[in-house]
């Protein structure tokens, strides 16, 4: 499947591609719709032209019947920021799913580092939802240590949920959901959150849940009016983490972060710590799982696509000739 233009999904029919040097074959699995590829859709990527052949979240089976997942990130490990710890950072980072072909397909053919085996008794779904956690992980570490604080997470897709999952397991004391879809603040609530709220209920809502204002706020809708109400919910001396995928500018009120002392960080994907903190968490039970509201076979995969820009779903996944 690609996306061609704004609002442009193309299914082709090719041959299936040849691995070269230094490449794997992969059998599709499951390979999960994120939020990025919808602003890919709607808009188009932000460092891309179209078309864009999309699908980042995946797992798989190689022809040996190894079961893999995918680390959609290639990172030079030369560069400056490389070198320093931050291959999210990458001056060269190249993309499965945005520059090269990703897992919308039934095969697909990437770097063998992009791959990681799936862990021991880690499901075929469950690990196509590492990368999703891995990003929530990265979030979380941006926040610093969250152990016994309160935290809202603004924003119950995949992503905020994610995050839920991530501060609890960090040890954050509460954590407050808000989101518009019912459906989506009773699943933050079956996931251990404190409490979940309709967006209007920020801040007072959110304050009287936590009995004040949360220490951390992580905003995952990332929109002129999330991130200011994100920075306005925050503590004094409170921490503001932007992990959803944004657009354009936005205007900060800088007296308030200058005289409140509120830190606002960006969370840009994950390293190679975060991936091993995320299959930690999945194998030792964390429920993954459940956030996976839809699957669809590959052959409904424009369906599907469009199912998930109605806002409903949490994740959904696409489902290839290696899915069990």
């Amino acid at each position: 499947m690609w996306i061609t233009g704004p609002e442009a999904v193309e299914v082709r029919t090719v041959a299936t591609p040849s691995a070269g040097p230094g490449e794997v074959l992969v059998h599709t699995a499951y390979a999960g719709i994120c939020g990025s590829d919808l602003h890919t859709l709607h808009r188009g990527h932000p460092w891309l032209p179209y078309p864009i052949a999309p699908g980042h979240e995946a797992s798989g089976v190689l022809d040996s019947g190894e079961r893999v997942y995918l680390r959609p990130a290639i990172a030079c490990g030369v560069c400056f920021y490389c070198k320093r710890g931050k291959p999210n950072l990458c001056d060269a980072l190249i993309g499965v799913g945005s520059h090269t072909p990703g897992a919308f397909a039934e095969a697909f053919v990437v770097p063998a580092a992009a791959l990681a085996p799936v862990p021991d008794g880690v499901s075929l779904a469950a690990a196509a939802m590492i990368e999703p956690l891995a990003t929530a992980v990265h979030a979380v570490a941006a926040a610093g240590d969250v152990a016994g604080s309160t935290v809202a997470v603004l924003g119950g897709g995949s992503i905020g949920q994610s995050v839920l999952l991530a501060a609890r397991a960090a040890g954050a004391e509460q954590v407050v959901v808000t989101d518009p879809v019912a459906s989506k603040r009773a699943l933050a609530l079956s996931l251990g959150a404190a409490a979940a709220l309709p967006p209007d209920a920020v801040p007072d809502a959110v304050r009287a849940a936590l009995d004040g204002r949360p220490d951390v706020v992580f905003d995952c809708v990332a929109s002129a009016g999330s991130l200011g109400s994100a920075i306005d919910l925050a503590v004094k001396g409170g921490t503001v983490v932007v992990v959803g995928v944004g657009h354009g500018p936005l205007t900060v009120a800088i007296e308030t972060v200058q005289d409140q002392e509120v830190r606002i960080a960006g969370s840009a994907m994950y390293t190679p710590a975060d991936f091993a903190r995320a299959e930690s968490l999945i194998a030792g039970g964390v429920p993954v799982e459940r956030l996976i509201t839809a699957v669809h076979p590959l052959s409904e995969a424009v369906a599907a696509l469009r199912a998930a820009t109605t806002g409903d779903e949490v994740k959904i996944h696409l489902a290839g000739p290696a899915a069990v």
